[in-house]
């Protein structure tokens, strides 16, 4: 997928963000085939009430259930590359001078044959062996926080899904998920389109309505504990 085909659809996945959020999410409380019951007028359920409620329930989990998955499988892939360039940050950071200057060399050669272009500016970098050991140790271990902090939005995110609880945390997974770069998928063009299937999971009515009663249920809690 080219940048910027995937330019266009983080665009769009941020326009979608914006419009659940416009349309204020926890404030659903009605489906065509569920009453919901006020606190001003308690309603006792029936047996046939509560059965309702529970395959109405089921059906939103079944529909939310692979997209969620997929999204903690991301954050997992994530997690994974975040490690091991860690562990390579560290690695770098204890091996001597000499090993690092060798395998420095070893990789620039390996530039030249691929990418001439980059080779050429490596070539005209003016800093010491020593300071691009440094160098290259804070890239990495910057670079594996943003992968490792990333793999929590997702994974949380996706878990947050498959319980309809804390929307803003699942936006914030599915919207990491579709970044390039900083998403091991969203860099081949996967993220984006898992963020895109997650997205229109949550336009359901029945799933919309899943995460209304959670977040009716917490500010009631809430509110009775105050």
């Amino acid at each position: 997928m080219g940048p910027g085909l995937q330019l266009i659809l983080i665009i769009l996945i941020i326009a979608v963000i914006i419009i659940l959020i416009n349309r204020n999410l926890p404030e659903f409380t009605n489906v065509e085939t569920w009453e919901d019951s006020s606190a001003e007028t308690p309603k006792i359920k029936t047996g046939q009430e509560n059965i309702q409620a529970a395959w109405l329930n089921a059906l939103a989990k079944r529909k939310v259930e692979i997209p969620a998955l997929f999204l903690i499988g991301l954050g997992g892939i994530n997690l994974i590359m975040g490690s091991v360039i860690m562990l390579r940050s560290i690695q770098i950071s204890q091996i001597p001078i000499e090993d690092f200057e060798r395998d420095y060399e070893e990789s620039k050669n390996i530039a030249r044959k691929i990418m001439p272009e980059a080779a050429i500016n490596l070539d005209k970098q003016e800093l010491s062996i020593k300071e691009i050991q440094k160098q290259t140790i804070w890239i990495n271990a910057g670079y594996s926080c943003f992968l490792l902090g990333g793999s929590y939005l997702m994974i949380m995110g996706g878990w947050y899904m498959r319980q309809f609880n804390s929307l803003g945390m699942v936006m914030l997974g599915i919207f990491y998920c579709a970044m390039p770069c900083v998403s091991c998928a969203g860099t081949c063009g996967l993220g984006q389109v898992i963020a895109v299937w997650c997205l229109l999971v949550l336009f359901n009515p029945l799933v919309r309505q899943e995460f209304a009663k959670v977040a009716n249920r917490s500010s009631q809690k809430h509110d009775s504990d105050c």
